[in-house]
């Protein structure tokens, strides 16, 4: 095989576990397989970027603690509010005044006033007249319609209860009728709809050139890739790989914020720079909007890549794919709770490429990692 060539990720990912994880030059040489030469001109080519970044992130958070220390200025003047008059701040101003009418005893009129942002004057005229015109009047098409709504057994939605009101010479539109039905959770009741069986038919993007033929007799004819989500405190992180079929050995991966058709793509192109295949390469995916992309399409026709998909709803068409996923949450991903997608990106790398292709054995390989695999094959 040719010489291996390291993309910009992986070239990150492995400078993180030595500034930010704290290994050593020598251990993650050992783990990945990269010279301990090149490791020193990787750090050396990115560290810069790393102090310009956190001294970005210092004053970032400088500002942010001036923002914090206005905002708890601002929380100490309203702390006697209490808890549960914040489910009206969001409310309209008649809902304000019913709250500050009722906890008046306890708390000064000019401060709630303040905190809901509605006027003392509208409070003291809305004493007078608790209810407005439009809400006497709504109240009044409640009656009607909840009397439109039993005599039909509870099968009426809006248009016909509006169709009823009309007959009966009131004039208001279905509009209204709708939203007052809603406030008060008058729905009409349905029956249960049938089950809709989803049949795995074929993609019209692609065929499914695979069609299970998971065992392989040489590396790089065949890479399966799926996309996965990583829960973290900060939201999703998605990852993607490419794998060889031939030794089950993860040749491309990539991981972002987002779920956009660069992920796989990016994925892709890492396991065309490390492989660099000589012959066309059959590459199995489901039918994910990304994999049907024409920048997914162009790629694969620029580098020799033949595209296969699976039938929709049939997940056994990308078993391989699915099992490497079920794998890692069980056995790295479900036993960790990530704070940052950072801390989550540096632990799937230390899996993917310090584990699982160069230690964990796979029994498909007969007891063996991939990369022991290859290496004994060549």
């Amino acid at each position: 095989m040719s010489i291996q060539r390291f993309p910009p990720e992986f070239k990150e990912e492995a400078v993180r576990q030595i500034v930010e994880r704290g290994y050593s030059v020598a251990e993650v040489s050992a783990r990945l397989g990269v010279s301990a030469h090149s490791l020193y001109k990787w750090v050396k080519a990115i560290k810069p970027d790393k102090t310009e970044q956190h001294a970005t992130e210092l004053i970032a958070a400088k500002s942010e603690i001036l923002r914090l220390r206005a905002q708890l200025h601002r929380t100490e003047e309203e702390r006697d509010i209490p808890k549960k008059g914040r489910s009206v701040l969001c409310n309209g101003a008649r809902v304000k005044y019913r709250f500050i009418n009722e906890h008046r005893n306890e708390y000064r009129v000019a401060t709630m006033c303040r905190v809901l942002k509605v006027a003392r004057a509208g409070f003291y005229e809305w004493l007078h007249k608790p209810l407005s015109d439009r809400a006497m009047e709504d109240q009044r098409l409640l009656s009607l319609i909840r009397d439109s709504y039993v005599a039909s057994g509870g099968v009426y939605g809006s248009p016909r209860v509006f169709a009823d009101l009309r007959e009966a010479g009131q004039t208001c539109g279905k509009h209204r009728v709708a939203r007052i039905m809603h406030a008060n959770k008058i729905k009409a009741v349905r029956g249960y709809k049938s089950p809709r069986t989803v049949i795995g038919r074929p993609s019209i993007v692609s065929p499914n050139r695979l069609n299970r033929e998971f065992t392989v007799d040489e590396p790089d004819r065949v890479w399966v890739t799926d996309i996965t989500y990583i829960r973290t405190w900060q939201g999703w992180l998605y990852l993607a790989v490419v794998m060889d079929l031939y030794a089950r050995k993860v040749v491309g991966w990539s991981m972002k914020p987002t779920i956009a058709r660069e992920i796989v793509l990016d994925a892709l192109m890492m396991a065309v720079w490390r492989r660099r295949p000589t012959k066309s390469v059959l590459v199995h995916s489901d039918q994910g909007s990304q994999y049907g992309s024409d920048d997914w399409k162009r790629f694969c026709d620029a580098n020799n890549l033949e595209p296969s998909m699976s039938r929709r709803g049939n997940c056994w068409d990308n078993a391989v794919a699915e099992s490497f996923f079920s794998s890692l949450k069980k056995e790295r991903i479900r036993k960790r709770i990530y704070k940052t997608r950072d801390l989550a990106r540096a632990d799937v790398f230390d899996c993917i490429e310090g584990f699982y292709n160069r230690v964990r054995r796979h029994t498909h390989l007969g007891g063996v990692s991939p990369e022991a695999f290859e290496r004994a094959s060549v």
